[in-house]
């Protein structure tokens, strides 16, 4: 089964939360973002003539006794696009599901949208048109419209989350120089790469030192974009806007918790490393 979401813009796409029923629950879920032209119609048509990037899949498995429930999965997409492809596989047999049903309690898209002027710089990526052999399987023919900013939703059902870090082994320290602001953390995870970099290629390491410049790459554009956050809460707090503000700033946070999660900072250093910025990693441990 399949399930297209329609953006009103396009996005840049860095995170999709699923919440499975634990009992009525997929075995897998693939999830791909897609571009289409800039300003075209927005529906399943011009979806399917897309370019997606590469799938991200999420298996799930039966809740262990000793959970007292099922994690909700995250997908690190970090893609821009205005479509959003979601695969759904059949359901973990279970006694409980005899009807080999499926229920996604919730899905979550974290993203925000892009300005024109970049978009129309910014070519589309060359990458393969999704392909969709039984086009009756596609639950959402008729496109379902997903805005970033929800309006009209009555403020009881509001509810700002974030999802940095739920479920994938890594967290944080409070009050250090990476739990406070999101702008000071990454350039001091940079500074650090800089100096690893160094002494790796000083020690001749060429593989540690390569792997660490592009790191510190993918930092850089988290950066931009992060400065570009800080910018739309600014104006956001000085319009009175304290709503768009917190979203802002928690989109600041999980842009952050991504680009640590995409270069792998629990893993590109050491454990002495990490603790002495404020990170901690089940996997450094």
């Amino acid at each position: 089964m399949d399930i297209v979401i329609g953006l009103d813009k396009i996005a840049n796409v860095y995170k999709v939360v699923i919440d499975a029923d634990e009992y009525l629950t997929p075995s897998k879920v693939t999830i791909r973002v897609g571009q289409g032209k800039l300003n075209e119609e927005v529906n399943y048509k011009n979806a399917r003539t897309s370019k997606f990037q590469k799938p991200v899949v999420l298996e799930f498995h039966r809740r262990e006794r000793s959970v007292s429930r099922l994690e909700s999965k995250n997908a690190f997409t970090d893609a821009v696009g205005q479509y959003i492809w979601i695969t759904i596989e059949k359901p973990i047999p279970l006694s409980q599901n005899p009807h080999n049903q499926i229920e996604i309690k919730k899905l979550t898209v974290l993203g925000y949208p892009l300005p024109e002027e970049l978009l129309r710089r910014t070519p589309i990526p060359e990458s393969p048109k999704l392909e969709q052999n039984d086009e009756d399987d596609v639950t959402s023919l008729k496109m379902e419209k997903l805005e970033l900013e929800p309006k009209g939703v009555p403020k009881k059902e509001k509810k700002i989350e974030r999802h940095s870090y739920e479920g994938d082994g890594m967290s944080m320290k409070e009050e250090t120089n990476l739990s406070g602001d999101p702008l000071t953390s990454i350039r001091t995870i940079r500074r650090v790469l800089e100096q690893k970099m160094e002494k790796a290629n000083f020690d001749g390491k060429t593989i540690q030192a390569t792997v660490c410049l592009r790191a510190i790459q993918r930092i850089d554009e988290y950066e931009a974009r992060i400065e570009d956050l800080a910018t739309r809460r600014s104006r956001a707090l000085e319009a009175g806007d304290l709503e768009m503000a917190e979203r802002h700033r928690l989109a600041m946070i999980d842009c952050r918790d991504t680009v640590f999660r995409a270069v792998h900072v629990d893993l590109l250093l050491d454990r002495d490393e990490l603790r002495a910025i404020g990170e901690q990693s089940e996997w450094a441990d």
